[in-house]
Protein backbone atom coordinates (compact mmCIF):
# COMPACT_ATOMS: atom_id res chain seq x y z
CA UNK A 1 0.00 0.00 0.00
CA UNK A 2 1.19 3.67 -0.45
CA UNK A 3 2.29 6.06 2.17
CA UNK A 4 -1.15 7.95 2.18
CA UNK A 5 -3.36 4.55 1.82
CA UNK A 6 -1.61 3.65 5.25
CA UNK A 7 -2.19 6.58 6.72
CA UNK A 8 -5.55 7.06 5.70
CA UNK A 9 -6.22 3.58 6.74
CA UNK A 10 -4.65 4.80 10.00
CA UNK A 11 -6.98 7.39 10.31
CA UNK A 12 -9.98 5.47 9.41
CA UNK A 13 -9.30 3.01 12.37
CA UNK A 14 -8.81 6.08 14.91
CA UNK A 15 -12.24 6.78 14.14
CA UNK A 16 -13.74 3.87 14.41
CA UNK A 17 -12.72 2.96 18.02
CA UNK A 18 -13.39 6.74 18.96
CA UNK A 19 -16.92 5.92 17.37
CA UNK A 20 -17.11 2.72 19.35
CA UNK A 21 -16.16 4.65 23.00
CA UNK A 22 -19.19 6.98 22.09
CA UNK A 23 -21.50 4.23 21.62
CA UNK A 24 -20.62 2.94 25.08
CA UNK A 25 -21.23 6.29 26.66
CA UNK A 26 -17.31 7.21 26.95
CA UNK A 27 -15.55 10.26 25.98
CA UNK A 28 -13.58 10.20 22.96
CA UNK A 29 -11.07 12.57 21.25
CA UNK A 30 -8.50 11.96 18.24
CA UNK A 31 -5.57 13.99 17.42
CA UNK A 32 -4.25 13.80 14.20
CA UNK A 33 -0.56 15.40 13.88
CA UNK A 34 -0.07 16.08 10.44
CA UNK A 35 -1.91 12.68 9.66
CA UNK A 36 -2.98 13.03 5.95
CA UNK A 37 0.52 14.68 4.55
CA UNK A 38 0.96 11.78 1.70
CA UNK A 39 -2.42 11.92 0.53
CA UNK A 40 -3.65 13.83 -2.87
CA UNK A 41 -6.05 15.95 -3.31
CA UNK A 42 -8.58 13.88 -4.11
CA UNK A 43 -8.23 11.92 -1.56
CA UNK A 44 -7.60 14.25 1.01
CA UNK A 45 -10.80 15.98 0.41
CA UNK A 46 -12.44 12.81 1.23
CA UNK A 47 -11.08 12.04 4.03
CA UNK A 48 -12.32 16.01 5.13
CA UNK A 49 -15.64 14.66 4.81
CA UNK A 50 -15.29 11.86 6.83
CA UNK A 51 -13.85 14.10 9.40
CA UNK A 52 -16.44 16.25 9.73
CA UNK A 53 -18.99 13.67 9.81
CA UNK A 54 -17.09 11.96 12.45
CA UNK A 55 -16.35 15.43 14.26
CA UNK A 56 -20.74 15.35 14.91
CA UNK A 57 -19.85 12.90 17.73
CA UNK A 58 -16.25 12.66 18.53
CA UNK A 59 -13.94 15.91 19.23
CA UNK A 60 -10.84 15.71 16.72
CA UNK A 61 -8.40 17.79 16.97
CA UNK A 62 -6.21 18.56 13.75
CA UNK A 63 -2.57 19.63 14.30
CA UNK A 64 -1.12 20.73 11.27
CA UNK A 65 1.89 23.23 9.32
CA UNK A 66 -0.67 23.26 6.10
CA UNK A 67 -2.99 25.59 7.47
CA UNK A 68 -4.69 26.52 4.36
CA UNK A 69 -5.12 23.06 3.29
CA UNK A 70 -7.40 22.19 6.40
CA UNK A 71 -9.67 25.96 6.34
CA UNK A 72 -11.95 23.69 4.83
CA UNK A 73 -12.59 21.54 7.79
CA UNK A 74 -14.27 24.13 9.86
CA UNK A 75 -13.81 24.52 13.73
CA UNK A 76 -11.86 26.98 15.89
CA UNK A 77 -8.39 27.12 14.39
CA UNK A 78 -5.67 27.88 17.36
CA UNK A 79 -2.22 29.13 16.36
CA UNK A 80 0.72 29.22 18.67
CA UNK A 81 3.10 32.09 18.57
CA UNK A 82 6.76 32.60 20.34
CA UNK A 83 6.70 34.38 23.85
CA UNK A 84 8.82 35.86 25.24
CA UNK A 85 10.67 34.60 28.49
CA UNK A 86 9.23 37.14 30.72
CA UNK A 87 5.86 36.26 29.28
CA UNK A 88 6.90 32.43 30.13
CA UNK A 89 8.18 33.00 33.76
CA UNK A 90 4.48 34.96 34.64
CA UNK A 91 2.25 32.44 32.92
Amino acid sequence: LSMGTREQIAVLVRLAFAEMLVEQGHPATVILDDALVFSDDRRINGMFDILIMAARNVQIIVLTCREQLCEGLGGKQLSLHAGSREELVSA
